[in-house]
């Protein structure tokens, strides 16, 4: 039995002592063998190296008015078991800390409570305490001044972690336009098609894992820093996109319509100058949520009627003074009756009046006569197409829309309508800033321009690369047909469709349209359009402006978007130098005000910027500018006397008033504009009374 036992305990001696000698081998493998390795992969476990995303390069309008811009933000936390921070130096600061966090930070809560707050933490060896998320930069530099904090990272524990937010100064403005930089969804507008400027480099930032998956930066060598985005200089003018964007929302209520758009270009440049896009949203509001300038393809309806008048010019040699029948407005087509906007009951008239009427009538016989036989379709289409109708204008950003066309005798073509319908604006589908560069290439005599949207790439003010002009095609047809197309659009202006809106200080030529929408339901929906440009003799601007579904106060063209054309050139041509200084010096005389009179610190500017010629008599505060002779105004003295009463005839309202009641008369207004009448005579010995201004 005793052998037996020792037998036993023997064996399990042996298997023990073979146990640690392999636990021996094996911890001098690792020490010795496999050390490094595992030592780095410690490291690795605690330490990592992590992408650092660069802010964004800021958007301006042309002007570099700020329209985009990414703005620091801040996410602060304290390493409150930071080996520097001893319980001395914590002892010492955390009475004022918690008074300074109390009132600027955690306003709900005590100074007692927040140093209660920041013990626990401490004694809990919490080394990302979280202080305040979202700080802007003037908060974080006022934090981190604070008492404790202002010792520095280690001593302090203040840890900052910064990110950035895209904001846009002016809101809904262009927002479309300008666009949007999104993370889990697509980028839209300029942030989109220049994302390659605007994004910048990633830096490099070495992470402390603190437990419990916390990751917290280390400043030092290991870090690189990110380079910040490029800017973009966009060619919009931002005065103008917000007359565009209140005129296009006025209307949009006033005609209860379901989405509008306005598109200003530069003639010459195609510059685009404004670009307003809005839709009606289920509270009622109206907000850009999608660009319909740019991405909505349409049927045009009668503005293009345009292209198909060029088209029978350009092959037909087309006699505009030549007679038409427009059979009382209504004529069938193979099955289908066409109908004139309005039942005129006129049958004889020249094409020259039919195009200024708008009369679908007209513009599709002379389509379908011309076009309609020997396989002559083709040519109709090919002369589109030679128009640039059929391509993209390959603006910058994304989501163009595609033009469609149909190829002559293809699939869906019928010999006896496609034509007819196809002539004024129907089969077919083109997006607003499509059909206006078609446009605009008629104001720029012929040459069609690119749209362009961005002017130049700049880094913190250095130019890095400008983007010009760009002519697709120097004459989209002869010059004669340009010439006449110009003579059509004017003549809608002054004899047609868009008589009631012209103006008495300024010409413009251009197209209505009222085409109906998803005609085949059989519902009375309209897209209401005028497009064209201004002046009518030096063109400057081309402009669009269409406006979707208007439910009430009328549906034609002329009616709801013509106005909202105007509202547009009247500022442009209010506020634009160079028409100032044409109207104002013209062959007829004068075309402003004759007499100015106010401030003449003010006057003297005003004709200083706009250039114009004037002689500088003025000695007093106020004078009055007058002509002199038929080239030269004059800015003479009007004297201020004290007990008299004192001359403000052809003064601006504020100038009057400052005049008036600083001489102690109450004064009583009627009317707008500037002062044409006054009760009391200039020079009458002043007493304390009342004065009654007019204005107009």
């Amino acid at each position: 039995m005793k052998k037996e036992l020792l037998s036993r305990a023997y064996l399990v001696l042996f298997v023990l002592t073979m146990v640690a000698a392999c636990l021996i081998g094996k911890t001098a493998w690792i020490s010795q063998v496999e050390g490094r390795k595992w030592k780095e992969e410690g490291n690795s476990a605690k330490l990592k190296v992590v992408d650092v995303l660069p802010d964004r390069g800021n958007i301006y309008s042309k002007d570099r008015e700020l329209l985009a811009s990414s703005v620091p933000y801040f996410d602060l936390h304290v390493d409150m078991a930071s080996e520097a921070m001893t319980n001395t130096i914590f002892e010492r600061h955390v009475d004022s800390l918690s008074i300074c966090l109390s009132r600027h930070v955690l306003t709900s809560k005590s100074p007692s409570a927040v140093r209660r707050w920041l013990e626990q933490a401490r004694a809990k060896k919490n080394r990302y305490l979280l202080i305040k998320r979202n700080v802007t930069y003037a908060e974080y530099r006022q934090i981190k001044d604070f008492p404790l904090f202002r010792l520095g990272k280690y001593q302090g524990g203040l840890i900052a972690e910064r990110h950035s937010k895209r904001l846009k100064p002016y809101r809904s403005l262009a927002f479309r336009t300008i666009g949007l930089h999104r993370e889990n969804a697509p980028s839209i507008g300029v942030e989109a098609g220049f994302d390659t400027y605007l994004k910048g480099k990633e830096g490099k930032r070495l992470m402390q894992k603190l437990g419990n998956n916390v990751w917290v930066p280390m400043n030092g060598v290991s870090e690189i820093q990110p380079d910040q985005g490029l800017d973009v200089v966009t060619t919009l003018d931002m005065r103008m996109q917000d007359i565009a964007h209140s005129a296009l929302l006025t209307a949009l209520n006033e005609h209860a319509a379901s989405s509008g758009v306005a598109v200003v270009m530069e003639v010459e440049s195609g510059k685009i100058r404004a670009m307003s896009n809005l839709k009606r949203q289920n509270d009622g509001s109206y907000w850009e949520s999608f660009n319909h300038a740019v991405g909505d393809a349409v049927e045009p309806g009668s503005t293009f009627k345009l292209a198909s008048m060029m088209a029978l010019m350009e092959d037909m040699n087309l006699d505009l003074n030549d007679s038409i029948n427009l059979h009382g407005g209504t004529l069938m087509f193979g099955n289908y009756r066409m109908r004139d906007a309005e039942s005129h009951g006129m049958y004889q008239t020249t094409i020259r009046h039919a195009f200024e009427m708008s009369s679908n009538i007209g513009v599709a016989q002379l389509v379908k006569k011309h076009y309609g036989k020997e396989k002559k379709a083709t040519l109709f289409t090919d002369r589109l197409r030679s128009f640039g109708l059929h391509d993209r204008t390959g603006l910058e950003i994304p989501g163009e829309g595609t033009p469609a066309f149909k190829d002559a005798y293809a699939e869906g073509w019928s010999k006896t309508t496609t034509l007819a319908w196809m002539s004024h604006g129907y089969e077919l589908l083109i997006t607003p800033l499509q059909l206006l560069t078609f446009y605009n290439a008629v104001a720029n005599d012929g040459a069609l321009v690119k749209p362009l949207l961005v002017d130049r790439i700049e880094d913190r003010g250095k130019l890095i690369e400008s983007f010009q002009p760009q002519v697709l095609n120097s004459q989209i047809a002869s010059k004669k047909t340009i010439a006449s197309a110009q003579e059509l659009l004017r003549g809608v202006v002054t004899n047609g469709t868009g008589r009631k809106l012209q103006r008495s200080h300024y010409t413009f030529a251009g197209k209505s349209g009222t085409s109906k929408l998803e005609y085949w339901k059989g519902e009375d929906k309209y897209l209401s359009s005028f497009v064209g440009y201004f002046p009518a003799d030096k063109p400057k601007y081309s402009c669009i402006v269409m406006i979707r579904d208007p439910r009430r106060a009328g549906y034609y063209g002329s009616v709801v978007a013509g106005p909202v054309f105007c509202a547009i050139a009247d500022f442009c041509v209010a506020t634009d130098h160079d028409f100032i200084q044409e109207a104002f010096v013209s062959n007829d005389g004068y075309g402003a005000p004759l007499f100015q009179s106010g401030y003449a610190r003010d006057l003297r500017r005003v004709m200083s910027e706009l250039n114009l010629p004037h002689s500088d008599m003025a000695t007093a505060e106020y004078s009055v500018l007058m002509p002199s002779d038929s080239t030269m105004m004059s800015l003479e003295n009007r004297i201020v006397r004290e007990g008299v009463v004192p001359n403000v005839m052809g003064m601006g309202l504020r100038d009057a008033l400052y005049i008036l009641e600083n001489l102690g008369l109450e004064v009583r207004i009627t009317g707008s504009g500037r002062v044409q009448r006054q009760s009391l005579k200039a020079g009458a010995p002043l007493q304390t009374q009342k004065i009654l201004l007019s204005l107009g």
